[in-house]
């Protein structure tokens, strides 16, 4: 059984949980039920806040000090019952310069990671880059990360866009087996570090459903 504590299940679609929208949490505060990396959530702290908007909570995210902190949204997730997860994001500000296919150059205004393995750091990460093309993507980490470029550029800079991934059909693209585990976290990360460049973007809605019949 599913901690009452993890999702909220939404009246208006029969398969959608909701992960986290950031209702529950007081505004200009870290949210609470969100988690970091040892020795992190001071830093963490200082770069997302929830915030409100014509009635709606979210995190905003906003690094201008080279901070560069995930953080994370632990939770138990039965990927094959529920493979498809969604969010919603807007990228404020974008690193000047950044390219997440160039190493050196590897900042993002969004990025939402989908966690294997704490332990491994086995992740699939979505970024809205300021460069990289759309649909591009590179191995990060042998076997074990990819970077895949979900948005780019600055054409919807300020409004929020929707994404939606089939978790299961991923796995199999970029690591060429079949996903033999489920995912143990979401996590986020906005930052602009490499490049020397604020870094800005708003996340909300994190959703996980059922593969479209």
């Amino acid at each position: 059984m599913l901690p009452a504590s993890c999702f909220l299940l939404l009246a208006s679609s029969a398969f959608a949980l909701t992960v986290d929208n950031f209702e529950q949490y007081e505004t200009g505060k870290f949210p609470s039920s969100w988690r970091t990396w040892p020795f992190q959530r001071g830093k963490a702290m200082e770069v997302y806040k929830v915030e409100g908007e014509n009635g709606n909570k979210f995190l905003h995210a906003f690094d201008d000090k080279d901070v560069s902190v995930q953080t994370l949204r632990d939770f138990y997730w039965k990927v094959n019952s529920y493979p498809v997860l969604s969010w919603r994001w807007r990228a404020r500000e974008l690193p000047k310069g950044a390219n997440e296919l160039n190493n050196d150059l590897n900042d993002s205004a969004c990025g939402v990671y989908v966690v294997l393995s704490k332990a491994r750091q086995m992740m699939l990460k979505y970024a809205w880059s300021t460069t990289a093309p759309k649909g591009s993507f590179r191995e990060k980490v042998k076997d074990k990360a990819y970077i895949i470029i979900a948005e780019s550029g600055p054409k919807n800079l300020n409004k929020w866009q929707t994404v939606r991934i089939n978790v299961l059909d991923e796995y199999k693209k970029y690591f060429k087996e079949k996903l033999d585990k489920n995912p143990v976290a979401v996590a986020i990360l906005t930052d602009g570090n490499a490049v020397h460049s604020a870094a800005s973007c708003d996340y909300d809605d994190f959703k996980i459903g059922e593969a479209s019949k």
